[in-house]
């Protein structure tokens, strides 16, 4: 397995457990905007503090534009739709919308990137599991028809892996420039500055001081998620020979792992006969992007044994 390939899936991994522990975060009477800022501050001065070097200021200058790219589409507008997303949606199902990030992220390197394009069996994957993720999110976690609270959840959990995909491009794009565990450190510190700024100015200011042990647990397992698997992130995207389209097919992992820590995790979630057959549909999308061209190859090499 290519190092990019692994740091990826190493990534997905992490980020399996974050909706379910989102959501049992703003049960403790938090609001969206001020845990995100919070829980991205966190990570930043942790990774600040690790990769602080001399002339570290005017590396961010020389680099800006990727800078204030990933600071403010990625960060601030990708997490702000994200977070107020899965708070509208049930875990199960925020998980596994999110399952269209391969998808929507490999059509935008098809558009985008230079030398990232699509071939039959990346398009044949993308459509199954797009047709898995369809049966997935045209019902709620019980089976019934979503809500217009959930339908605009599921609208802004899309708007987000529009902002991210953008912006991961972006990063690929700029392979070697930048040391990736202090781009995140950067995007991680300013951007959730910029996040808890906005939520104190829009939701009020929410005191995170006398919490209950749970609240604190949980947002320290997500600063632990972010610290680790967003530099796993940005080292993967930054691995040469390995495309965006690529590692973004490991983001498939995301929905099946999530939606079952969200069933076990959450005492009013439960799974159902849509989902589970959706996730199989899309663990089968994995194999044909992945392994499409070799296995039929090998079909086609077995018959001509046979004849």
């Amino acid at each position: 397995m290519k190092k990019g390939i692994l740091l990826a899936v190493l990534a997905s991994t992490l980020w399996a457990i974050v909706n379910p522990i989102i959501k049992q975060g703003l049960s403790y009477d938090f609001t969206p905007m001020n845990f995100a800022g919070l829980r991205f501050m966190s990570v930043g001065v942790i990774l600040l503090a690790y990769t602080w070097h001399r002339g570290m200021w005017a590396e961010i200058v020389r680099f800006r534009r990727l800078f204030i790219n990933l600071i403010l589409i990625n960060m601030f507008l990708g997490y702000s739709s994200f977070y107020f997303g899965v708070d509208f949606v049930s875990g199960a199902i925020g998980s596994i919308v999110m399952g269209l990030t391969p998808l929507i992220n490999v059509l935008l390197a098809h558009l985008i990137a230079s030398n990232d394009k699509l071939n039959i069996y990346k398009t044949l994957s993308l459509v199954v599991s797009f047709l898995g993720l369809m049966l997935i999110v045209g019902t709620g976690s019980d089976g019934s028809p979503l809500d217009w609270r959930s339908i605009l959840g599921i609208g802004l959990l899309l708007g987000s892996i529009l902002f991210q995909g953008y912006s991961a491009i972006s990063v690929s794009e700029e392979k070697g420039q930048v040391n990736p565990v202090f781009l995140n450190a950067v995007q991680m510190f300013f951007g959730g500055l910029l996040i808890y700024v906005v939520g104190v100015g829009t939701e009020g200011f929410q005191p995170f001081i006398g919490k209950p042990m749970g609240f604190y647990a949980c947002l320290g397992m997500l600063v632990f998620v972010s610290t680790f698997a967003f530099s796993f992130w940005f080292m993967a995207l930054r691995s040469e020979g390995t495309k965006v389209s690529d590692v973004n097919m490991c983001r498939l992992l995301n929905p099946i792992l999530g939606a079952v820590l969200s069933w076990i995790m959450l005492a009013d979630e439960h799974p159902d006969f849509s989902s589970v057959a959706g996730m199989l549909i899309i663990v089968s999308s994995l194999v044909i992007y992945f392994k499409g061209e070799e296995i039929v190859a090998r079909f086609k090499k077995n018959k001509q044994l046979e004849k």
